[in-house]
């Protein structure tokens, strides 16, 4: 018979409860979290309901990243997303404070399609560039947006973003940028943090 590892047998005993700890977790209830690695409950992950429902309200934001025809580079603001009747629109107005480039405004306008979950965003941002992105948001953690090709000072660019959905009152934002057909690379990323509703 070989013997068996040292290591191995410390990996077992650490991730294996003892026998009194599996008797008393046979004893309570199923709903509580499995266990993660050491038998750690794993922590609830956020899961947020897809609609604009979300993102109605106030928000204040820090970006960081570089300087490109979407945006002067760095900057902060406020941006809030109104909700446009009994429909599945948002309209925006944001101000933004951009590092060298002062104080400018984006506005756009967001759809959403609940049962194909797609996401649609016009948008006039820094420069008076407009884009059109269509995204996905099958998955209530993330929505996957990717613009359209638009030919800015003889380069044709395109955006894509992802958006991480924190919790219900936060989010974040990485930007990409393909510039010519080329690969997407990364331009900047922002956090977004709700104010009001």
């Amino acid at each position: 018979m070989r013997p068996v590892p040292f290591l191995l047998v410390i990996l077992i005993a650490l991730t294996c409860p003892p026998i009194g700890a599996q008797q008393a977790s046979q004893n309570t209830s199923s709903s509580q979290p499995t266990g993660g690695i050491l038998g750690r409950p794993s922590p609830p992950q956020p899961v947020q309901k897809q609609g604009v429902e979300y993102f109605a309200g106030t928000w204040t934001f820090k970006w960081t990243g570089r300087e490109s025809a979407f945006t002067p580079g760095p900057r902060t603001g406020t941006i809030t997303f109104t909700r446009l009747g009994d429909t599945p629109f948002l309209e925006y107005q944001a101000r933004v404070t951009a590092d060298g480039a002062g104080a400018y405004q984006e506005s756009g306008t967001l759809g959403w399609h609940a049962t194909q979950k797609v996401v649609a965003l016009h948008e006039r941002l820094w420069g008076n560039v407009e884009i059109l992105s269509v995204g996905d948001w099958s998955s209530p953690i993330s929505i996957r947006l990717e613009s359209s090709p638009i030919r800015v000072k003889d380069e044709m660019l395109r955006l894509r973003r992802t958006y991480g959905i924190v919790s219900g009152s936060s989010f974040t934002v990485s930007e990409e940028i393909s510039v010519d057909g080329g690969a997407f690379v990364r331009l900047g990323g922002g956090v977004f943090t709700k104010t009001s509703k």
